[in-house]
């Protein structure tokens, strides 16, 4: 891809940012990630993703090691449908991990996560490509993974899809510790939430959904 084919990307790639910052999915330590080409992705200085600007971000392979690099690189590899990848740090993801919970299918979106959403135990930073290769297993065919007292990583098709999907697994964590506080939550049969996620996870709807999001981020 030439540098010049980039300009979309990097604006879509900028906007993801900013509605991460803005929604409160991470303070200063999100990063996200786009595949370019088989071997590539576009990647982002170790900057808060409320400051990252286009003409900061750069094309990494990857067999080379930049920070925060290597879950990236790992779930590439692992997931040839993987498009995006953002790792981030949402309160209420982080919380259902220290109570030995994952974030299970009772809401249209939650649903969405109806491979199931595994949780990474093993403790601290993602520093080395050994610790990120076993994070890309343990998510294997799901969209997210959860990671023990330190948040989440989500694969997508793009960044639109793969912003949304942050979106949707922090509110589907943030519900279900508040349903919890009620009572026994209902969550779905797995059969029952894959039909609701196929009625609900479709590319207009990711659209419109992208589109609200931009809008308050963009004026």
């Amino acid at each position: 891809m030439k540098t010049a084919d980039l300009a979309p990307l990097k604006k879509d790639f900028v906007t993801a940012l900013r509605i991460v910052a803005r929604e409160g999915l991470s303070d200063a330590f999100a990063h996200l990630s786009a595949r370019v080409g088989e071997n590539k992705m576009l990647f982002m200085p170790r900057k808060s993703p409320a400051l990252v600007k286009k003409k900061e971000l750069f094309v990494v392979n990857f067999d080379k090691a930049v920070p925060q690099s290597a879950v990236h690189q790992a779930m590439y590899r692992a997931r040839p449908d993987a498009g995006a990848v953002i790792h981030f740090h949402s309160p209420h993801a982080i919380l259902l991990t220290l109570v030995g919970q994952t974030v299970r299918p009772m809401h249209n979106y939650s649903a969405i996560f109806y491979e199931g959403v595994p949780v990474f135990e093993g403790t601290g930073q993602v520093e080395t490509p050994e610790r990120a290769a076993q994070i890309a297993r343990l998510l294997g065919p799901a969209k997210a993974v959860l990671l023990r007292g330190h948040g989440a990583v989500v694969v997508g098709k793009t960044i639109r899809e793969v912003a949304m999907l942050a979106l949707y697994l922090e509110e589907s964590a943030r519900l279900q510790t508040e349903a919890m506080k009620l009572g026994e939550p209902r969550f779905l049969e797995s059969g029952e939430a894959e039909k609701v996620a196929r009625q609900t996870f479709k590319p207009k709807s990711t659209e419109r959904a992208w589109e609200h999001y931009a809008a308050a981020v963009r004026s």
